[in-house]
């Protein structure tokens, strides 16, 4: 395929993308229609044939479009027209399904199972109605991400707003802890080896202002290096007189 031709390819792609299914990949626009470029680029590698599109390949489709189909502000994209969604969006609380799904950071993990989820620099926190699609969505922030079970029908019957951003993505301000389940914390983010008796008693104490200590405590000539053949030859030699 030729340039030019993978250019009009990734050119519908986006259109795809920002006009009518972000979802599909794991995406959500702002209540203006923009997706952080850095978070399409994540997507669309994700497909095994697109594997090798890089930042500079989408601004090149956006600034070549012919038809000025997207535009570019503070390193987000949005689709200009033609959209099967409103480009001004605003969410209207919705009723979730039983069970929805995160994938989360396995160093967030802890900290999540006591104080819960919040967006974090975004607007809402993001849930998925598919456990692959959230899986897909963690990856990007984490090689082995942890799924998330959110219970969210039950959240929903206790006040805690939801909020359909499409048919795959649900919205919410914040999650407690409650109402969020996954693997033990301890599988997840093993607790740090602690140090075995033997392991101490050869432990080198540093401390500022103070002197080295050795506590193996070992005799100085233990610790001499050991002389090689070469330098036991040479002292025999100057013993007996022969240099």
């Amino acid at each position: 395929m030729s340039h030019r031709h993978k250019v009009v390819a990734l050119s519908k792609l986006v259109a795809y993308i920002l006009r009518h299914r972000p979802d599909e990949f794991g995406l959500v626009l702002d209540k203006d229609g923009f997706i952080p470029l850095k978070e399409l680029q994540q997507a669309i590698t994700e497909e095994k044939e697109w594997a090798y599109v890089r930042r500079r390949d989408i601004m090149e489709v956006v600034y070549t479009d012919e038809r000025n189909r997207f535009e570019i502000q503070d390193e987000k994209v949005r689709a200009a027209y033609g959209h099967s969604v409103a480009p001004k969006i605003s969410y209207e609380a919705f009723s979730p399904p039983k069970i929805l799904f995160h994938g989360t950071r396995r160093r967030s993990y802890p900290h999540i199972l006591k104080h819960g989820l919040n967006p974090m620099g975004r607007q809402y926190v993001h849930l998925t109605t598919e456990p692959q699609l959230a899986l897909r969505i963690g990856h990007r922030r984490d090689p082995e991400p942890v799924l998330l079970h959110i219970h969210a029908h039950r959240a929903f019957e206790d006040g805690v707003a939801f909020y359909r951003a499409s048919p795959l993505i649900f919205l919410a301000d914040h999650l407690p802890a409650t109402y969020i389940s996954g693997p033990p914390a301890s599988s997840v983010v093993p607790e740090p080896k602690q140090a075995s008796q033997h392991e101490s008693a050869t432990t080198v104490v540093d401390r500022p202002g103070s002197v080295l200590l050795d506590l193996k405590m070992q005799p100085a000539h233990r610790r001499e290096k050991r002389k090689t053949w070469k330098e036991r030859s040479r002292r025999h030699r100057r013993r007996k007189g022969h240099f």
